[in-house]
């Protein structure tokens, strides 16, 4: 018995060597899965920071393409977008978001956009969604301001004066009599221009002009809207301010005229910028409906004045949108 006793010594070091070792396997076990939870949630965490820096840049992107155009699907145009490490999606706009982030109606000239970020390899998405207030950018960009011509025009396919304006353009009778507009005339020789012209010695000043039904889009007022141009001047004498130019704004109603109206120093065969203000008066919105403009160039020697590329700008200038509100959406 003794000796059987003996031979059985160690078991319980056995035992507990056996314990240790498990429990060093499940605490090895614990700590691998608990470090690659670790490495999981950092990875979430900057796939999810990079999907909001990707939504905030759509965000951008939106608002960029709203300062120039209108809030409809038109902003979506080219989504999703691949940037950086992910994407971002340009998505209810216009008639699906009407309201603000309480309900109440958007007014005019307010947009309110959503945008999801996403980085697929991280599996992150983060959506948020902005309300955005057109005071400036380019408050024509629906309107042909660059002059261009109808698409293939009736009866040659070509807009010879005459017979076919600008498309949106209505010229004025005394315009035509001038040919009030000049294919590859406009800055880089690529585009058209309007134009007046006096072509021979003469006591009388001619005058062309034209207006331009827009989009209506509504500002608040007492407000002052800038509106920046291309033109050119060229006389046979060489003189400076051969040239008028004027522009007015109409809510239908009341006009509204440039201050003051242009009378441009250029007289070389290189195009410059002007600029001319609105005062636009009264209290409240007011909603613009049309453009138009006046060239005049003096009596006197032959010389001839060119009209360019357009840009209206809100509140004094400026371009861009104003950020109303921002939130994250985080349910759908």
């Amino acid at each position: 018995m003794r000796a059987h006793f003996h031979k059985q010594r160690g078991a319980v070091t056995l035992i507990g060597a056996l314990f240790i070792i498990i429990t060093l396997a499940l605490m090895l076990a614990v700590l691998q899965r608990m470090a690659g939870s670790d490495i999981l949630d950092s990875a979430g965490q900057t796939g999810s920071v990079e999907a909001l820096f990707l939504a905030e840049s759509g965000m951008e992107h939106a608002a960029a393409i709203y300062s120039t155009g209108t809030c409809d699907v038109g902003l979506t145009t080219g989504s999703p977008v691949t940037f950086g490490s992910g994407s971002f999606s340009i998505e209810d706009i216009g008639g699906n978001f009407n309201t603000d982030f309480s309900g109440t109606a958007l007014s005019a000239g307010e947009c309110r956009i959503r945008v999801t970020g996403n980085v697929a390899a991280l599996g992150a998405q983060r959506v948020i969604e902005a309300i955005f207030s057109k005071g400036g950018g380019n408050l024509l960009a629906d309107a042909n301001a660059n002059f261009n011509e109808p698409v293939n025009p009736p009866p040659f396919g070509v807009c010879i004066p005459i017979l076919c304006t600008p498309t949106g353009w209505t010229f004025n009778p005394l315009s035509f009599l001038n040919w009030p507009w000049d294919d590859l005339g406009g800055p880089g020789g690529d585009n058209r221009a309007a134009r007046v012209r006096r072509a021979n010695n003469g006591n009388a000043s001619t005058t062309g002009g034209g207006s331009f039904a827009l989009s209506a889009f509504t500002v608040t007022a007492p407000t002052t809207l800038t509106l920046d141009f291309e033109y050119k001047v060229q006389s046979s004498g060489n003189t400076s301010q051969e040239a008028r130019f004027s522009f007015n704004l109409s809510d239908g109603t009341t006009t509204y005229p440039s201050i003051p109206p242009s009378f441009p120093s250029g007289k070389t065969a290189s195009y410059e910028t002007g600029s001319v203000t609105f005062d636009i008066t009264g209290t409240g919105p007011v909603t613009i409906t049309d453009v138009s403009f006046n060239l005049t160039v003096k009596a006197g020697q032959p010389k001839t004045a060119w009209l360019d590329n357009l840009v209206l700008q809100g509140n004094g200038g400026g371009s861009g949108v104003t950020l109303l509100q921002w939130r994250e959406v985080v349910s759908n």
